[in-house]
């Protein structure tokens, strides 16, 4: 009975997820002429990379004759934002945006925007491979979110789901702490804080992506932030079409070289507590992703969670 409950949901979970995109906007309306301001809510971190352009141009960037607001909240309050509508634009892990919408959240799952920023993390230098996990404690960020789902995907294809003691934290913060206690043998977090703790002693020994990709015979990483529009602003295909181009005109602006010097600078200013070191930028695999694998790759995802 449990397993066949848990089947329903899965089946549930991917139709709420079809009905979720806005599928290639063929069915949008030409309307535009917008105006006034949009509000747009993302997570702290690597997240709002995705739209540092909308943040340093705040005064003159228009997306369709509509201005943007970001506001930069803690990654635990963002769920809460979108559940009670505030944004007109919400950035957030797909997952856990499809839950939502499955929910009764009015919005239309347009990209994805980081594809994939999980670093494995030791106290001791040197690169390590799955097969040097075996008997380990590993630490992670994202229990029943993508780090979790990236992690265990990459311990089932090498079979180790049954000889890794896997422990997850609230935060990095958390998963650098055991480390340094000695409670865990490796920790995963993601960027920026994994560039960043090489300042605190840690050293970066595995690219989850990389893993991610060998253990699923693919190239495509894993959709992490993704962005979310209201279901009015995704029938409208002026303004669809003017975010994805400025969407991308931010993935060469965060690419720049004076831009990356001055990036966390430009984020605290907008309320981000995080460090953004120019290292770990190319590292965030910041993008925009629209693609059919992208698609499967948060069905598979949705899937995962719905029969954990």
């Amino acid at each position: 009975m449990k397993k066949t409950l848990k089947t329903l949901v899965a089946v549930l979970m991917v139709a709420a997820l079809i009905a979720a995109f806005a599928v290639g906007l063929a069915a949008c309306n030409e309307k535009g002429g917008g105006s006034g301001t949009l509000e747009l809510y993302v997570p702290d971190g690597a997240p709002a990379l995705a739209v540092a352009k909308f943040i340093a141009e705040k005064d003159t960037l228009t997306v369709a004759g509509y201005k943007i607001e970001v506001n930069i909240v803690p990654a635990n309050q963002i769920g809460a934002h979108m559940a009670k509508g505030d944004g007109d634009i919400v950035i957030m892990p797909a997952n856990a945006g499809v839950n939502l919408i499955m929910k009764g959240a009015e919005y239309k799952f347009v990209c994805s925007n980081t594809r994939g920023i999980l670093y494995m993390i030791s106290r001791t230098e040197g690169a390590v491979k799955p097969a040097d996990l075996t008997g380990k404690k590993v630490g992670c960020i994202g229990q029943g979110a993508v780090p979790e789902y990236a992690l265990m995907t990459v311990l089932e294809a090498n079979g180790l789901a049954d000889s890794v003691e896997v422990q997850f934290f609230a935060d990095g913060a958390g998963v650098q702490s055991a480390l340094t206690a000695g409670t865990i043998d490796f920790g995963i977090v993601g960027e920026p804080a994994a560039t960043a703790g090489a300042s605190k002693g840690f050293f970066t020994v595995m690219d989850i992506q990389a893993e991610f990709n060998a253990a699923t015979d693919s190239e495509s990483g894993f959709p992490m932030s993704s962005t979310f529009v209201t279901n009015e602003l995704a029938s409208d295909k002026t303004f669809m079409d003017a975010l994805f181009a400025v969407l991308e005109e931010n993935v060469e602006f965060i690419s720049d070289a004076e831009n990356a010097k001055n990036m966390t600078a430009l984020m605290k200013g907008a309320g981000s507590t995080s460090a953004y070191p120019p290292a770990s930028i190319p590292r965030c695999n910041v993008g925009v992703y629209t693609g059919d694998d992208v698609k499967a790759a948060v069905k598979d995802m949705t899937e995962f969670f719905a029969q954990a």
